[in-house]
This record gives C-alpha cells, structure tokens and sequence, in this order.
C-alpha cells in the first residue's frame, strides 16, 4: 500500500492512501461502460431519425444527422477531461470506487492541469490498452502515469482500505463512568477525529520537527472549532482528551 502526504490550506499534512493501479482499472471500466450505453442510445436515435426523414424525403438528411451525430459524439472524447474539471477531480466511475485526482502538493487540479493530464491519455491508456499507464504507475513512488507525471497529479483514495476504526481508537468508555471535558466536540466529524488519531499515532512513532509542526498547527485547529481560547500546553494530552470525548458522546 503506497501513500502519499499532502498539504492542506491550513498547513496540516494529511496522509492519503494512493489508488491502486487494479481500483483506477475498474473507475475506467465503467466509465467505458456507461459511454458505452450512451453512445448506443445516440446511435439508436438518430438511425431511427434517419430513417425517418429519408423516408418523408424532407431534406438531405444524411449530412444533417452525421453532423448532429459528431456533435453528440463529442463529450465521449472529452468525457474523462469534462467530469474531472466539473466534479472535483472525479468521473463517475471514481466516484463509485472512492478515488479522486488531486495535485501532488495539495488540492484540486485547474482547468489546465486536468486538460494536460487528459491529453496523455491517447498515450497512456488507448494507444497502448493501458500498459503503458500500468507500467508507468507501478514503477512510480506516487502511482502516478504519464499523464500524472506531466501534470503534477497523482490518484488517492478517498476511504483508506485500512483505516481505524472510531471503535478501535480507544478503550471505550460510557457516559456513566466518564465525565467529558469537551462536550462541544460532536460538531466534529468521524473524519476530523480519524485525522486527529492518525496523527498523534504519526508523531509518536517518528517525533520528528514536521510531526510536531503538525501536532501543533492541529491543537490549534481543534480549539478554533471548539471556541477554545486559549491553546492547551500539553497539545497531544489535549487531542486525545478531545477523542476520547468525541467518542463517549457519539458511540456510548
């Protein structure tokens, strides 16, 4: 399992599972099958209008329906382009398996990175039957093919496939033997306290400056949401104090 870290806006470093070379296989599988049913759905429709206007002979109907037809044909071209740009770096087909395109630093790809990263597709996946793409992402520490590489893309996984779970964080503990200091934590997610784990346990196993950096940066991102004035000393006492809490109050 490769992983990737990445940077957010607050400068708080997240590390993502990357998408495997077999789950981005299957987000393209069914792309190409539901432009597969759009395109025979299209053909369908307009022989049937063919047929129809050449046999009331109302005008040259051949050249008008080949040009209607290419213009319908036209986002099956640029689907893979047009679905990243419009919903975040998803086509339907990695929306239904959970992974999603994201710069390597961080964040959404622009227009023109998504386009870049498009345009190899010719080489990375038709040309070449994705060989090309699965050679190229099996051998890079990112995952990354080509069209990646150029543009200064990878593919993560939304839900890690190894993830804890909120019940195997901690010892869980009931409301009758447990008195919670932080009760406004429920406005937190399961996603926010993941986070949370995922970084004391990083901190712990390498103590390094950046670890700390971010032990630091996230107290004082969990006070701000928790209207917390004034920062705890103790920032890794503090965050597990704030897990804790999020779990006896959501799961007991």
């Amino acid at each position: 399992m490769k992983t990737t870290e990445i940077v957010t806006a607050h400068n708080v470093i997240i590390q993502y599972e990357l998408a495997s070379i077999l789950g981005r296989a299957l987000a393209l599988l069914l792309d190409l099958v539901i432009l597969f049913f759009y395109i025979t759905i299209c053909t369908i429709l307009f022989t049937a209008l063919y047929t129809g206007f050449a046999a009331n002979n109302m005008f040259d109907s051949r050249e008008v329906i080949y040009t209607a037809f290419t213009l319908f044909m036209l986002p099956v071209f640029f689907y893979s382009f047009i679905m990243e740009a419009f919903f975040g770096g998803q086509s339907i087909g990695k929306m239904a398996l959970g992974i999603r395109v994201v710069k390597v630093s961080g964040g959404t790809p622009s227009m023109g990175e998504l386009f870049l990263r498009w345009s190899f597709r010719l080489i990375d996946i038709l040309f070449s039957v994705g060989s090309i793409a699965a050679l190229s992402a099996s051998s890079s520490d990112k995952m990354q093919r080509i069209g990646d590489v150029i543009a200064n893309t990878c593919v993560i996984k939304l839900k890690p496939s190894t993830q804890y779970s909120i019940k195997d964080i901690l010892t869980i503990k009931s409301k009758e033997n447990y008195e919670t200091k932080y009760p406004q934590v429920v406005q937190l997610s399961d996603e926010d306290m993941l986070l949370v784990k995922n970084s004391i346990d990083r901190f712990r196993s390498r103590p390094n400056k950046q670890h700390k950096e971010l032990i630091i940066e996230l107290t004082k991102l969990v006070s701000e949401k928790l209207n917390i004035t004034t920062i705890p000393k103790n920032k890794v006492t503090f965050l597990k104090t704030v897990l804790q809490d999020y779990i006896v109050l959501t799961r007991s």
